[in-house]
């Protein structure tokens, strides 16, 4: 259960440093509220990510075990699913760390972060934890986002490294709502120590942090792959 809540903290903490209208709302409420703020905007996002993996633990508990079953009974399948996965992080990390994300992209994730913040206050509620949750929610909309959950999910049960039991599904969910509030806190911290020497353009240092991280992550599994795949049974 503890390697379960560990591994969620992991891909919760990795998952959330890509730029987004979360990131900017955190952003935003870190350098002109004050750290509380930012925090706060971050456990509401958090509580939306452990239900959303829970629904990919459990709502889909056949897929994923059919997937896991076939990838694993199949070491030239797992080898191709680790590969690709290596491809699709180095892919992300050189793009993000290529490709600035220039006024558009920075305009148009601002734009959705205020979109979201405005609805919240015409509801009624103008904390910075609901905020977090509608955010979250309008995640929902984004074609890529549930299926970046599920992939997750399938990796990591793949490699043997979260178990079916429900308690282990449960821990990892809480684990990745954990990783999430992690990040979040840590770029509001520094957010709000260093406010001062920022730039208007935070975002796309966030963009070229993002792009280093998938970078490092995909060296990591590249080595886990090597050493743990059996080469002469291939």
């Amino acid at each position: 259960m503890i390697s379960a809540l560990l591994i969620g903290a992991l891909s919760g903490f990795v998952l959330s440093v890509p730029p987004g209208p979360l990131s900017a709302a955190v952003t935003k409420h870190s350098i002109i509220h004050d750290l509380r703020a930012g925090v706060m905007i971050a456990l509401g996002g958090a509580v939306m990510d452990i239900l959303y993996i829970l629904v990919a633990a459990f709502a889909s508990s056949a897929i994923v075990a059919w997937l896991v079953d076939f990838v694993t009974g199949n070491g030239m399948m797992l080898l191709a699913f680790q590969v690709l996965i290596v491809v699709l992080l180095l892919v992300m990390g050189i793009r993000y760390m290529r490709h600035s994300p220039g006024p558009k992209v920075e305009t148009r994730i601002l734009k959705a972060e205020q979109a979201q913040e405005d609805k919240a206050r015409r509801l009624g509620y103008s904390s910075p934890f609901f905020i977090g949750v509608l955010i979250a929610v309008a995640n929902l909309a984004s074609p890529t986002f549930l299926p970046s959950m599920f992939s997750v999910v399938s990796y990591i049960k793949a490699n043997g490294w979260l178990s079916r039991s429900v308690e282990d599904n449960v821990m990892y969910a809480v684990g990745f709502g954990l990783g999430t509030v992690c990040w979040f806190a840590l770029m509001a911290k520094i957010l709000v120590k260093h406010r001062r020497k920022f730039s208007p353009s935070i975002l796309s240092t966030i963009y070229r942090f993002a792009g280093a991280t998938f970078i490092v992550c995909a060296c990591l599994l590249t080595y886990h792959v090597a050493v743990s795949t059996k080469w002469s049974g291939l």
